[in-house]
């Protein structure tokens, strides 16, 4: 008798999620599926290590099936969903049993592992780990865990979607406290589907026969879950330092880690050095925070790599050019020596850390002698790696070369907990299901502060990329035919909602350098508000104008400085786009003729009745802009 039992989850009288719906629930992130594969398990793994005492050991093992585990594994999936289901799961794996069995074998060690009760019906008891469940069970759970790194639990879509028959089977070891019990179950994410006059989620489990009345089944357990598992050719798990889970993906998309599809016409080894640059570029440059020593010199986590039969070993990401600049940047937020604060509410946010290097500093080609252009790990850096206190790459914020100084450089912010972990949890709310942004604005449960406390760490942020860049506001001058390119579509459609009408700050009235004060012909000169123009096309650039009004004695020549901003959500005003990139002034003109920049600004010569000075900004983003004018200098003509 087959002791592996197919449950297909039909929906509820009261509805489901089917399973095409929970495959979506990643959204469109800007990852590709491997990327989303090794930031979601590494997270797994990093967060299932937190209750151990031992540094966690994660890996991955890329090959093919031995016969005799071919032949187990047909016997596993003796009970395929029925043909005349036209569920495609079914064929998919048929295909993979008649195929020379490649699977993607994911592990960690010195943890956890997905312990606690197998039902998602069965209340917990006090100090109950959800792990099985909510991996395996639940969809979008949140991971209620001081240091952790997930929060909705929607990213282990990405393991079935890198898998071609949307498959995995699941080994898991776990402290039973006489020793270990193994546990191992299969499950699919397919589509929904209709049959024998029911509806079906598409979502699969192929285990033990669970209680006859759900018709669910529960996951093999203990010596015969620990023997299936050796058959199927899964880690040996027999000590309590092998605790842990490991996740076997049937029929790797190969194609992911190599666009150019040369694999079918390329020699083994070339393959196996391929695949194996792949994912220590991948891995390092999403996860390198976790395999970076402490002041201790200890690790936070160990990885491992077999791809084909050839082994691995990660390599330090101290020892890589320039991906070192991020374990220097790394050390120095570690050291808590530059905090990042929000003044109202007062709040500290979190900690920055930088490091600097000549551009002239040769990358590393270890991996991109094999992956071009692919590769992730930059030649040069000019980035900021954004981290939570788990120390998870979320994404990163690029500026630009210091091309004044001729550096290239890196920067880490590391969020703080803040007392009751308000601070932690701002930033954890505002990550979209994939974990790989901060997103204020499009999350809904943020209260005011907490979207506050987000807003303002990433303006200040910006401001130390500005920094780091050497990107100050540099002046150009411009041809009037240039500055009035039509851009149709921009300026026609959506110009004025865009760029700032009307907002300029500051207008020239205040007292003493603003035009109200100070002696001589300066108290008589006036400028009056900026008004936008809206948007032309200057060389590729958008670009938006202003009109300010100068009013003054004729013989007046006075310079004016003009500052551009972006105009932020909350009202404020931030020299910076969400890009990173600041808006800057490009050109001052007057009756369509260029305005002289002086020593202290734009020299603009007044008329008795008036004079209109057009000032284009460029635009750096989707975003409103706006300028503040001020009279800095008086003078005769």
């Amino acid at each position: 008798m087959n002791l592996i039992r197919l449950h297909s989850e039909p929906f509820s009288r009261d509805g489901n999620i089917a399973a095409d719906g929970a495959a979506r629930l990643l959204g469109q992130p800007a990852l590709s599926p491997l990327e989303l594969v090794i930031r979601e398990t590494i997270q797994n793994s990093w967060d299932a290590s937190l209750q151990t005492e031992r540094t966690p050991r994660y890996s991955i093992r890329i090959r093919h099936l031995e016969s005799s585990q071919i032949d187990a594994m047909r016997s596993f999936f003796q009970e395929l969903p029925p043909q005349l289901a036209n569920e495609p799961i079914a064929g998919l794996i048929r295909q993979f049993l008649a195929s020379s069995g490649l699977v993607m074998e994911i592990c960690d060690a010195n943890t956890q592992g997905l312990d606690g009760p197998t039902s998602a019906s069965r209340s917990l008891q006090e100090g109950e780990s959800a792990n099985f469940v909510n991996f395996i069970r639940n969809i979008g759970s949140a991971r209620d865990m001081s240091q952790g790194g997930g929060t909705y639990g929607f990213g282990k879509s990405s393991l079935f979607k890198i898998s071609r028959c949307q498959t995995i089977i699941v080994h898991s070891a776990i402290d039973a406290g006489d020793g270990l019990e193994h546990r191992l179950i299969g499950k699919a994410l397919g589509a929904a589907f209709d049959h024998g006059g029911r509806r079906f989620t598409g979502r699969h489990w192929w285990g033990a026969l669970g209680d006859e009345d759900s018709g669910s089944v529960d996951p093999v357990l203990r010596s015969q879950a620990a023997e299936l598992s050796a058959a199927l050719g899964f880690q040996e798990r027999n000590t309590h330092e092998q605790r842990g889970t490991s996740l076997m993906i049937l029929d790797p998309d190969l194609e992911e880690f190599d666009p150019s599809g040369d694999f079918a016409t390329s020699p083994p080894t070339e393959i196996r050095n391929h695949l194996g640059a792949r994912l220590q570029d991948t891995i390092l440059w999403h996860c390198w925070p976790k395999f970076t020593h402490r002041d201790d010199g200890s690790v936070p986590m160990e990885c491992h790599l077999s791809i084909l039969g050839d082994d691995y070993q990660l390599p330090d990401p101290s020892t890589i050019q320039p991906l070192w600049l991020m374990t220097q940047a790394l050390a120095s937020a570690r050291a808590k020596e530059d905090p990042i604060h929000c003044q109202r509410p007062k709040m500290r946010l979190g900690f920055f850390g930088q490091s600097r290097a000549s551009i002239e500093l040769v990358a590393d080609e270890r991996f991109r002698r094999h992956l071009g252009e692919t590769g992730l790990i930059p030649e040069k850096l000019h980035h900021v790696a954004l981290l939570r206190p788990a120390e998870l790459v979320v994404r990163y914020l690029e500026g630009s070369i210091n091309e004044g100084e001729q550096l290239q450089w890196a920067g880490v912010f590391i969020t703080d907990i803040g007392e009751n972990a308000e601070v932690e949890k701002a930033f954890a709310m505002s990550e979209p299901p994939a974990h790989d942004d901060w997103q204020p604005k499009a999350a809904q449960a943020l209260t005011p502060h907490q979207r506050t406390y987000v807003n303002v760490a990433l303006n200040r942020i910006r401001e130390r990329i500005r920094s780091l860049s050497g990107s100050d506001i540099r002046q150009g001058r411009l041809s009037g035919g240039e500055a009035r390119s039509s851009l149709a579509a921009l300026a026609g459609d959506i110009g004025r909602s865009l760029i700032g009408a009307g907002l300029g700050g500051a207008d020239g009235n205040r007292p003493g350098r603003g035009g109200g004060g100070g002696g001589g012909r300066r108290a008589s000169l006036r400028l009056g508000s900026p008004a936008s123009e809206g948007t032309s096309l200057v060389n590729g650039q958008p670009v938006a104008r202003f009109r300010i009004r100068l009013s003054g004695p004729a013989d007046a020549a006075p310079s004016i400085s003009f500052t551009p901003w972006v105009q932020m959500d909350e009202g404020t005003k931030d020299p910076f786009a969400p890009n990173g990139k600041a808006p800057q002034v490009i050109g001052v003109e007057i009756d369509s003729q260029p305005v002289p920049y002086g020593e202290n600004g734009y020299v603009c010569t007044a008329s008795s009745g008036g004079t209109d000075i057009q000032i284009l900004v460029s635009i750096p983003d989707y975003v409103a802009v706006g300028i503040t004018a001020e009279i800095v200098q008086g003078g005769e003509g």
